[in-house]
């Protein structure tokens, strides 16, 4: 019954928003050091399957709140374990559709998310409900016909590019 309940679980998250790929542990120091260069209170991280990102920003930035949130019901129980395991005051785990959220609350963005699917489902969202000065961080992937500022951090062609966007 449990393998079952796995394998359901496992569906579900593969033909949702992208396979699972994590963000590279060494590019972790990179997004925080993108994070120190402007104010922010708020960091929202949305569906990226581990809260790795979000632990290590938590980890660094005790004053900051860092809220997680997961589609997957088996990455956020993995990450509840986990988290239970080493809890952080200022990092909140929470299971619900991202999209359902008011983003007009925070300052910080991160995404790993596919092209088709921060052009479709994030964009519209995000156009309408955040800050003027908010940023959106996307790993790895552009957002090609956002008409905002963009800052791409590719240091040398050894990492991957990280892009930021300002509205």
């Amino acid at each position: 019954m449990i393998i079952i309940l796995l394998l359901i679980i496992l569906v579900f998250w593969f033909f949702s928003l992208a396979p699972y790929v994590p963000t590279k542990w060494k590019d972790l120091e990179r997004i925080n050091n993108i994070l120190r260069e402007a104010p922010w209170e708020n960091f929202y991280e949305i569906w990226c399957g581990d809260w790795k990102v979000s632990y290590f920003i938590a980890k660094n930035n005790p004053e900051k709140t860092v809220i997680w949130i997961e589609l997957s019901p088996l990455f956020y129980i993995i990450s509840k374990i986990r988290y239970f395991l080493n809890p952080l005051k200022n990092l909140k785990i929470i299971y619900w559709n991202a999209l359902n959220s008011d983003f007009s609350k925070y300052d910080i963005f991160y995404v790993f998310w596919l092209e088709e699917t921060l052009e479709n489902k994030l964009k519209p969202k995000l156009e309408k409900e955040m800050k003027n000065w908010a940023k959106i961080i996307s790993y790895v992937f552009e957002i090609k016909s956002w008409k905002w500022k963009k800052t791409v951090y590719k240091e040398n062609k050894d990492v991957l590019s990280i892009f930021v966007y300002e509205k």
